[in-house]
């Protein structure tokens, strides 16, 4: 069932925004996406905040890779919270956001969202280090370092997106239809509703994902490319297996990731006029919120042993 627009701005007054939520249509079925999500959210913050406990707690753990992991465990926590309860409370209210609480959605998401690309840049590249030049790693990339490292993604993040933010709180919404086609708020959206000529905010708005997925992306594959190589000149030796077999783990984490999120930024980019509805696009895209944030600790909770030892050490000295 499809969205009737002049149903929604009757509904939506001046200077609100409508949403169009997560499967609200038919009405039977929100209680049963309701508690979809909500166990979602729930186990989200229950295995991310146990991974980053156990983290914190282990000393073993506090080296590049997992002070890289538990960056990522905490970014999943405020992707999860910055969306989840705003899609959940939509399935039982009228759908209405305020133009400023908007603007404060969008910029947390795309500020995580750049994060997450940097943060597993970084982890790629710490696996290069450590396996195309295990003897010189602790050298090179110290925890110390790491801790630098990802306060410094933050910053950029935080920078990158800053522009996109004062562009977005300078809109100035039409009477057309104020609706965004999906269950939270994002720049493009935003930037549909402007009476006023937005080249530059479109501009701006491709450069940030161009330099992002291409700078994060450059990095990974440049590292997965040089590990492979080296993997296969070596003839793989012990020693390097299991630095190898952490690679598998964060090509999960990647292939989650990049393929939910590249769904999220071609979502404006896919025609109106294409045969897919845009209620399934929408749904499709919000899948971004949901599934990596918990599959990441279930990933790397299930397939890193020193996580899991550490994890359990943790619990059974709580019971």
């Amino acid at each position: 069932m499809e969205l009737n627009v002049t149903e929604a701005m009757q509904m939506t007054p001046p200077g609100m925004i409508f949403m169009t939520g997560l499967l609200r249509e038919p009405e039977s079925t929100r209680p049963l996406v309701f508690t979809f999500v909500f166990v979602i959210y729930a186990l989200t913050l229950i295995a991310n905040i146990l991974l980053v406990l156990a983290t914190f707690r282990e000393e073993e753990l506090h080296k590049p890779m997992y002070i890289f992991m538990c960056a990522l465990f905490m970014n999943g926590i405020v992707v999860s919270t910055n969306t989840l309860p705003r899609i959940m409370y939509d399935l039982v209210s009228t759908n209405i956001i305020s133009f400023p609480g908007c603007v404060i959605q969008m910029s947390f998401i795309h500020t995580t969202s750049l994060f997450e690309c940097f943060i597993l840049a970084a982890m790629a590249a710490d696996r290069y280090v450590a396996i195309c030049k295990p003897l010189h790693y602790s050298s090179i990339l110290t925890s110390v370092l790491a801790v630098k490292i990802c306060f410094v993604l933050v910053v950029i993040s935080s920078l990158m997106l800053s522009g996109e933010m004062v562009l977005a709180s300078l809109i100035q919404l039409c009477s057309k239809p104020r609706i965004v086609w999906m269950p939270s708020c994002d720049f493009m959206s935003l930037t549909k509703m402007s009476c006023e000529d937005v080249t530059i905010n479109i501009i701006y708005g491709y450069v940030i994902t161009a330099v992002t997925v291409f700078v994060s992306l450059g990095i990974i594959v440049f590292s997965y490319v040089r590990i492979l190589y080296d993997c296969h000149k070596s003839n793989q030796r012990k020693s390097q297996r299991k630095a190898v077999s952490t690679c598998v783990t964060h090509f999960l984490v990647l292939i989650t990731f990049y393929v939910f999120f590249l769904f999220m930024v071609l979502h404006h980019r896919i025609p109106s006029s294409t045969v897919i509805p845009i209620t399934i696009r929408s749904t499709l895209s919000s899948l971004y919120y949901i599934f990596p944030p918990v599959l990441n600790p279930i990933i790397y909770g299930l397939r890193t042993a020193e996580i899991r030892q550490s994890l359990v050490k943790m619990l059974k000295y709580k019971v």
